[in-house]
């Protein structure tokens, strides 16, 4: 059971009374949005002080310098100066009004500086930061965090996120001054959106960099635009609507990214994956154009990071093209291994295509790719070996096309257009699937192996038709 943990900064301001609102919620008439913000929580029935083992586990911290644990904290406070009026009024410090809420939970004050230098500011944060657990449930208000505070506790949330695995529930800004005087109630603003925003940007820009999917997986599957998603409620969204493509369109990039790490050639040529996550695109964008607008330009990022791909259809059920920018796509996130077997392969398919050898017979297949290595046409390479074929198949017909379509112009050329890179990435790509664990030990690859590796991709990429 994770701990929920109530963080708010106290100020030294003298507060006026008044009711904050949100939806359907409205708080009690209060100086203070701690006890605004804790009702709307509702923490008195949903949060607990121990554990069935007999620990505690929620609490709320509340930070203090020196002048606000003085000027508003603390319970002796009984009355304070109104600069404004000029008058001394009843005045209850925040210490005695949380008592009076009888909270199911500890309250805890943290001493905290009062943040005027770089030393100071971090002093702060590692305060914060040593306060939490691994799991924690962080609930913040920024109401009366002062100068760069906002930002601390933003970065703080990411950093402890990482570090300790904490989930960010809730943030929320008490807007006093956009009160509306005639009922003397303030917008309780939920900023929460814009972290989740940063959480799916952070997600999208790892899946662009390095093909990482998992964190746009766990945002979809903890459905972490439902804050946003509950803020639209009053325009009568249907919530399933808007998620769904969002569902379909993280589960076409997640079976787009197993095609390339599986190295499933079939797939990357027919290209029905990369159609699903087109068709899931133009979806989302429509959907959260109208609902998220921040969300649609983080989509349209992902899109330009695989728009080199061709799109096929019925006419043109396969695209050799999508498999040389497979190989570059893998190259380009660091999967190296998958970007030399896809072009092999694909250059051998591409060969064989050209011929006329069937791609998909293991025999035809090695011997086109003996062929194109060796640049002509031998006739050791094209023996029957494989026992599981038919004995009727027309092996020498097929001999005969090779023969035949060596001599073509469009075979002559793709031959002197790839033979010596293809025979680098044959032999290299078997030393690289062999862990370099080969007879010749000055094979071994290297760093410049790799290099070269993205020059031919660019190289064969600007060859092909």
């Amino acid at each position: 059971m994770a701990r929920k943990v109530f963080i708010s900064i106290l100020g030294t301001g003298f507060y006026d009374a008044c009711k904050y609102a949100k939806d359907s919620f409205i708080s009690s008439e209060t100086r203070f949005i701690q006890q605004a913000t804790l009702e709307y929580l509702k923490v008195n029935r949903n949060w607990t002080t121990r554990n069935s083992d007999g620990d505690i586990i929620d609490r709320i911290v509340i930070l203090l310098t020196e002048g606000a644990r003085e000027t508003n904290w603390d319970k002796g406070i009984i009355k304070r100066l109104n600069r404004k009026t000029g008058q001394e009024e009843s005045y209850k410090g925040l210490e005695q009004v949380l008592s009076d809420m009888k909270l199911p939970c500890p309250v805890e004050t943290l001493s905290i500086p009062d943040g005027k230098s770089e030393e100071e500011m971090w002093e702060i944060f590692n305060l914060v930061y040593e306060k939490l657990k691994p799991n924690d449930e962080l609930y913040f208000d920024l109401t009366h965090s002062f100068r760069y505070l906002p930002m601390l506790v933003l970065v703080l949330g990411n950093y402890a996120k990482f570090l300790k695995n904490v989930s960010v529930k809730h943030i929320s800004y008490g807007n006093y001054e956009a009160r509306d005087t005639d009922t003397n109630e303030a917008p309780l603003m939920d900023i929460l959106p814009l972290t989740i925003l940063q959480d799916w940007t952070f997600a999208a820009a790892d899946l662009i960099q390095n093909g990482n999917i998992a964190k746009l997986q766990e945002l979809k599957e903890a459905n972490a635009l439902t804050p946003i998603l509950r803020e639209k409620g009053k325009k009568n969204l249907n919530r399933r609507m808007v998620e769904d493509p969002l569902d379909s369109y993280v589960n076409s990039l997640q079976a787009f990214l197993h095609d390339m790490k599986l190295c499933l050639a079939p797939n990357i040529l027919c290209g029905n994956n990369m159609n699903k996550i087109r068709d899931c695109h133009e979806q989302v964008k429509d959907v959260y154009d109208e609902v998220i607008a921040p969300i649609p330009p983080i989509i349209e990022k992902i899109e330009q990071s695989i728009q080199r791909f061709e799109t096929t259809d019925t006419m043109h059920p396969e695209s050799i093209r999508n498999g040389y920018e497979a190989a570059k796509w893998c190259y380009d996130h660091q999967l190296y291994q998958q970007a030399i077997t896809i072009l092999d392969e694909n250059i051998t398919t591409d060969f064989c295509q050209r011929l006329g050898t069937d791609e998909w017979v293991y025999e035809q297949r090695n011997a086109t790719n003996a062929l194109l290595r060796y640049g002509e046409y031998r006739d050791v390479d094209w023996k029957k070996k494989s026992k599981d074929e038919s004995e009727d198949a027309d092996w020498e017909g097929v001999k005969q096309i090779a023969q035949n379509g060596v001599a073509l112009p469009q075979a002559q050329d793709f031959i002197s257009l790839m033979r010596w890179d293809a025979v680098w990435i044959h032999n290299t790509r078997n030393t690289y699937n062999h862990a370099s664990m080969t007879q010749d030990k000055e094979k071994i690859l290297s760093v410049e192996d790799i290099i070269k590796l993205g020059k031919i991709i660019k190289r064969v990429l600007a060859r092909i038709r």
